[in-house]
């Protein structure tokens, strides 16, 4: 079968799904470990059997980035595995909120829930920061691991795979997470289901792990703790900071104007 005739079967494989010639055009595209423009030049080229087994994966809903390792984040391409979550666009703008405050180039950071690592790798790249990361799944932290590697961070970024930031010692300059915040039963897309369910569902009401860092921030006090939340989060979280005496802290909204995060400011004593 060419290039041409595999690429035509595998979109009509894929034809539920949303742009099914392109999804087949990445999958071909990271079989032959080609770009599209060699897979337009070279359409006549034979292509093995086994491209059809990644087809077939995609047709089930595995999300793509599981199938090629790879995802692509703030202009960068991270390793990625079914062990951490798939990052998300929205999620870049939690490195945006940190980047807008004035913090000394030498800042200590910690971050909650590191996943794959984009986050906290992102920010040191950026900044030169000190990271420790926690995470209580060690899939995750193998595969943030992985990352650190990649980027050369290993002397930048320290992994700790605890829950929270138990048994971590020490002052930090600011406190960042995207935690899990849907609400335990909710129903979500089909491919969700093949992501790390503990970094999805963040208790019976949605938003409890989110809760518990805010609590956990105001015992370390750190300068400024940013935190992903859900779109529909804002009001409870805003009668939380008041119940918990917390006094300057603000919103921002992602690109499709929810409600996405919060950044509390803490005065250190």
């Amino acid at each position: 079968m060419t290039i041409k005739e595999a690429l035509k079967k595998a979109s009509l494989t894929l034809s539920h799904l949303e742009n099914p010639q392109k999804e087949a055009r990445l999958l071909l595209s990271f079989f032959l470990q080609k770009d599209f423009i060699y897979l337009t030049l070279h359409d006549n080229e034979k292509v093995d059997k086994n491209f059809f087994k990644l087809v077939q994966k995609r047709a089930e809903n595995i999300p793509l980035e599981y199938i090629t390792n790879s995802v692509s984040f703030y202009s960068e391409e991270f390793f990625i595995d079914y062990g951490a979550l798939i990052p998300r666009p929205e999620s870049e703008l939690l490195i945006d909120e940190v980047l807008k405050l004035r913090l000394a180039s030498d800042f200590r950071l910690a971050e909650i829930g590191v996943g794959s690592g984009i986050l906290s790798i992102m920010l040191s790249k950026l900044t030169g920061c000190k990271v420790v990361a926690s995470d209580i799944s060690l899939d995750a932290i193998k595969v943030a691991k992985e990352n650190v590697k990649r980027f050369g961070l290993e002397d930048s970024i320290k992994l700790i795979h605890t829950s929270y930031l138990d048994g971590i010692e020490g002052q930090f300059d600011i406190i960042i997470s995207n935690p899990p915040y849907i609400e335990d039963g909710f129903n979500v897309e089909k491919n969700l289901s093949y992501e790390p369910q503990n970094a999805l569902y963040g208790g019976k009401v949605g938003n409890e792990i989110v809760k518990d860092i805010v609590d956990l921030a105001i015992i370390k006090k750190p300068y400024y703790l940013v935190c992903e939340m859900g779109y529909d989060q804002k009001e409870s979280m805003t009668s939380y900071f008041k119940d918990r005496g917390v006094k300057k802290f603000w919103f921002y909204k992602d690109l499709s104007n929810f409600d996405r995060g919060f950044v509390v400011e803490f005065d250190r004593v």
